[in-house]
């Protein structure tokens, strides 16, 4: 694959959760996915969507950065929708995905969300 195929498989699935698209997810995984941080397949990211969708109705995803290497994407990401600490800290996510065939493979991720848990929508 292309670095613009791998990014543009990156962008759709963050343009899937940003338009709360849990339809799009069989579309946007392999059938093998895995998800290191959920240990599961595509299924439980449908739930975990769901469940922040409910939790944070105005979360959104936003792209910092995005470092491409042949089917392999590090991606640094924002999270509005989550009012901040007070100390100014903010909800962001660090993940490395593997994609095939058009598709993403496979997640590794890591975030501050959970810090975030009590959290209360941006005033």
């Amino acid at each position: 694959m292309t670095r613009e195929e791998t990014e543009r498989c990156i962008h759709l699935m963050y343009e899937a959760f940003n338009s709360r698209n849990l339809n799009a997810v069989s579309g946007l995984f392999t059938n093998d996915f895995y998800s290191h941080p959920l240990q599961a397949g595509a299924e439980a990211v449908t739930r975990a969507w769901a469940s922040l969708f409910e939790r944070f109705p105005d979360m959104r995803v936003v792209v910092e950065d995005l470092l491409i290497d042949g089917d392999r994407a590090a991606s640094r990401t924002r999270i509005e929708g989550i009012a901040p600490e007070a100390s100014g800290k903010r909800p962001m996510m660090l993940e490395l995905i593997r994609v095939q065939d058009h598709r993403i493979a496979e997640v590794w991720g890591l975030t501050n969300l959970g810090e975030f848990a009590g959290a209360r929508r941006p005033e």
